[in-house]
């Protein structure tokens, strides 16, 4: 049985090089066999949205005018495969051109923790496409040199203005080939906002889409199955801080208002925004009843149908002509994949409730949580505007970004951990009894 499971693991570990051929160039050769030890489980990283991204994204990748989807009827069926691209942009190398062109930049709401890892706990941050590139300035330089140990801490990039589903495929390939080139029978799995949702969907449905039961096109036979299995029987432990799992309301103010995407993405965006798949993936979770607590008015909180496709239009909430038939297909579209992605996580699902999670929310900060309505127009209150009289009644606590119920908010289990603290979305392993917390968790 040892000898087939390492067989196994040795073929799946070729077929995953020899697909990633096809998408790169390899900068380094192996130079032996060698797996990390066995005490050591690796341990990879997925952030959030950061602006540090959006700069690369916007920049010399895939350009905010030139989307990895968009509102035509080509997109809408391609919703969810990451193979689909963006002017001629091949979106399968986008992780990778991330990790180049973001080595020596602070992986936002993570860093702190990536620090503690490797200095006090020993482990070496490497490429999760090439685990003997450690090339990163965290490393020793002695290690940073050495061609033949190989890493243990990996940091995944993705696009993540495409689908929650696609994120997830990515996230899938790189999980299975770190396992397969380290010899690792499983990985330890670190997520952060938007990071941590894209993890918790691998840990329930691997890289599947679910919401139209359509497989991971990637990898092929044998792998391409451990790719759209659930990714709860590749995973030791998984930690999430701030994520979203029942929603935020900033997703809805970025689709009505030229506003930042989670307080970080660049003004001026909001066409843009519309077309991606993120943001309405990750609008407030309705209710039973389909409605969602999400204007305030004179009379008090009005719940409204938020992802029946009519709400938008006669509310005037769709940006630009809301009697284009396309823009409406792809509205309806949208939201209705929202709605089921919503429902899918809302499932319960052995494959998750067997690992062991850590999940941190923050709960001292003022959160939006709704919006203000007057004369029919819908006004959002920021930070700066605490002195108002409503701003209470539109906050909750929280991070100040994601609340501390859709932080927290997943099925209780014995394997559970839920953890409030008092931190901002972005500095969670700012303090220094967070991050040595999260390593006991991980390291246990």
């Amino acid at each position: 049985m040892i000898v087939r499971d390492w067989l196994y693991t040795w073929l799946v570990g070729i077929v995953l090089l020899l697909t990633a051929c096809s998408q790169s160039v390899s900068r380094f050769e192996d130079t032996s066999q060698e797996s990390i030890p066995p005490d050591r489980v690796p341990i990879v990283v997925v952030p959030g949205i950061s602006r540090e991204v959006a700069r690369q994204l916007n920049g010399s990748i895939i350009p905010y005018s030139a989307l990895a989807l968009r509102t035509d009827a080509e997109a809408l069926t391609r919703l969810g495969d990451p193979r689909f691209p963006a002017d001629g942009d091949r979106p399968l190398g986008v992780p990778g051109e991330l990790d180049r062109a973001l080595r020596g930049t602070d992986v936002r709401g993570l860093q702190g923790l990536i620090n503690h890892l490797i200095q006090h706990e020993g482990y070496v941050r490497g490429d999760p496409e090439q685990p003997r590139d450690k090339d990163y300035p965290e490393n020793p330089e002695s290690v940073r040199t050495d061609r033949k140990r190989l890493a243990s801490l990996f940091v995944v990039y993705y696009d993540w203005r495409r689908d929650v589903a696609e994120s997830a495929c990515i996230l899938a390939e790189h999980v299975a080939r770190i396992r397969a080139l380290t010899g690792a029978p499983r990985v330890h799995l670190v997520g952060h906002s938007l990071g941590g949702m894209v993890v918790r969907y691998y840990l329930r449905f691997g890289g599947r889409d679910v919401m139209q039961e359509r497989e991971c096109p990637l990898g092929s036979g044998e792998v391409r199955a451990a790719l759209n299995a659930p990714g709860g029987g590749s995973a030791g432990r998984v930690v999430t801080m701030g994520a979203p799992f029942r929603g935020s309301a900033m997703a809805f103010r970025a689709l009505l208002q030229d506003f930042n995407l989670f307080g970080i993405v660049s003004l001026g965006l909001r066409r843009a925004i519309f077309t991606m798949p993120v943001a309405w993936e990750l609008l407030p979770f309705a209710g039973e009843d389909g409605q969602v607590p999400l204007l305030l008015d004179h009379k008090g909180v009005e719940s409204v149908p938020l992802y029946d496709a009519r709400t938008w239009v006669e509310r005037g909430w769709l940006i630009g002509d809301s009697s284009d038939p396309e823009r409406q297909r792809f509205l309806q579209t949208i939201l209705a994949r929202a709605t089921k992605f919503h429902q899918r996580m809302a499932e319960p699902n052995p494959a998750e409730e067997t690992i062991p999670r850590l999940i941190v929310g923050a709960g001292c900060r003022p959160t939006p949580a709704r919006a203000i309505v007057a004369d029919g127009k819908v006004e959002f209150l920021g930070r700066t505007d605490a002195d108002s009289p409503l701003f209470a009644r539109i906050t909750v606590p929280g991070d100040g970004v994601v609340s501390l119920e859709s932080a927290l908010g997943v099925p209780p289990a014995p394997t559970l951990t839920p953890v409030t603290v008092c931190s901002g979305h972005g500095t969670y392993v700012n303090d220094p009894g967070t991050t040595e917390r999260i390593a006991q968790f991980l390291l246990r």
